[in-house]
């Protein structure tokens, strides 16, 4: 497989998506494979009828990319490139659901887990979050 070509000339994520897969050499049924999800999805996501993609990170990640590039079309394509932002830090054309909001915790690190165990710490971050909604900070 070749990594070190990128592709600049396209504006849409399905479009990003669709020539990365087809560079890297990968069908719609091994990315989904790879990623965890259907190759209905990616065919969804390539053909622009699913437009915010729940596994953005991992898609980048797979793929070997970039994920706010793939995600927006902003910045390099190339992953060593991404800049490494704290949620606080976010830049303004990012949107918010393709922010890894962790800053100790790579998006690696929390792919590398199993299934069963990323459900589990979606879990607890959920009533974490839910916990500090109904008592306010400092309250």
């Amino acid at each position: 497989m070749e990594f070190n070509r990128s592709i600049t000339n396209v504006n849409y994520f399905s479009e990003r998506l669709r020539q990365t897969r087809q560079l890297r050499g990968m069908s719609q049924s091994e990315l989904a494979r790879a990623c965890g999800l259907s190759q209905g999805a990616i065919s969804n996501y390539e053909n622009g009828t699913r437009r915010t993609p729940k596994g953005i990170f991992k898609l980048a990640q797979v793929l070997n990319v970039n994920p706010e590039w793939l995600g927006t079309g902003t910045g390099s394509m190339e992953p060593d490139a991404a800049p490494a932002y704290r949620l606080s830090e976010r830049p303004p054309d990012l949107p918010m659901q393709w922010q890894w909001p962790f800053a100790r915790i790579t998006p690696a690190a929390f792919w590398s887990l199993g299934p069963d165990q990323r459900e589990m710490v979606e879990t607890v971050v959920e009533g974490v979050i839910g916990s500090f909604q109904k008592k306010p900070l400092g309250g």
